[in-house]
This record gives C-alpha cells, sequence and structure tokens, in this order.
C-alpha cells in the first residue's frame, strides 16, 4: 500500500476521491492510502469465508462484506477489510460501524500493517470480537478474541500446518 498524494485531505474529500478514482482507498488520519491488488488466492479465501459463514447466519441479523465496504474504524480512520461480519443496525450508507468479525488475509506487502497498525486500530471497536489473520502462502490461521470489555484483554491462539 502507498499513500496517494502527499498532502492531508479532509474527511469529505477522500470520499469524494473514492467516487471519481477506481481501486480500493484506505483514509488514515488525513492520509489516502491506495490499497495494493488482490491475488486469486486472496479473493478465492475471502470468498470461500463468504460462502460458509452466509450460509450459516443466512437467518440473524448480520450482513456480511468482502473487500470492497469501508469500515469507519475511528473518526479519521477508515480501512477495507478482506471480509468483515456486521450487524445489520450498524451499517451506514458509505461504510458500516459494528463489526463483530474482521478478517484479513496476508500478503507480503500488507502482513506487517494487518498485524501491527491494523491490530491496534482493531482492538479499540467495542463491538469487535474476533480479528482473523490468514496467510495465503502456507495453511496458517492465526486468530484474536475479545476475552473482556477492555480494548486490550485479546486471547490469541493459531492454527499452523506445515
Amino acid at each position: 500500500m502507498e499513500a496517494v498524494a502527499e498532502r492531508l485531505y479532509s474527511l469529505e474529500e477522500y470520499f469524494a476521491f473514492c467516487e471519481t478514482h477506481e481501486g480500493r482507498f484506505e483514509f488514515v488520519n488525513g492520509e489516502i492510502i491506495e490499497m495494493s491488488g488482490e491475488t486469486t488466492t486472496s479473493n478465492r479465501i475471502a470468498g470461500n469465508i463468504h460462502f460458509y459463514l452466509r450460509r450459516i447466519l443466512q437467518d440473524g441479523p448480520y450482513e456480511l462484506y468482502q473487500n470492497a465496504v469501508k469500515l469507519r474504524v475511528a473518526e479519521k480512520i477508515f480501512r477495507i477489510p478482506d471480509f468483515l461480519i456486521c450487524e445489520e443496525k450498524g451499517d451506514a450508507i458509505k461504510y458500516t460501524v459494528l463489526p463483530l468479525l474482521i478478517v484479513e488475509v496476508l500478503s507480503e506487502s500488507t502482513a506487517n500493517v494487518d498485524r501491527g497498525e491494523k491490530l491496534r486500530e482493531y482492538s479499540l471497536i467495542p463491538s469487535l470480537q474476533y480479528y482473523l489473520l490468514i496467510e495465503q502462502a502456507r495453511c496458517n490461521v492465526g486468530v484474536y478474541v475479545r476475552e473482556g470489555e477492555r480494548a486490550g484483554m485479546w486471547k490469541f491462539s493459531i492454527n499452523r500446518k506445515m
């Protein structure tokens, strides 16, 4: 991911920018960041998760989104996770705000941001219960599960297949 320009943008300018430019762009404290293109493997992984969970949650009050819907993380931070589940009542028109589950499919270019910066940001979202990190190059899945009301109360577990 790389920044689009060297100046800071307002939130209104960010949304206008997204409407007039192709691609996917995140917004972090005034900076518009172009997201790297995804691989067929990454898309397949997110699609399989979507397919599986849609069947399980089809009668519940949830919305499932795959790699194109903005998530408002904070007042000036909007991310686009690879996959997320939100409560229907939290959905807005341009973005969503009440995620229960966020999934990021890791690549060489995104792994450090997903494991660091995004983990810190996502952990501050009160509604978030699960943050799943999936490596696409090997069979390796890690999950953070909220263990309490506070932002820092997370349990991490990993499932590796060699």
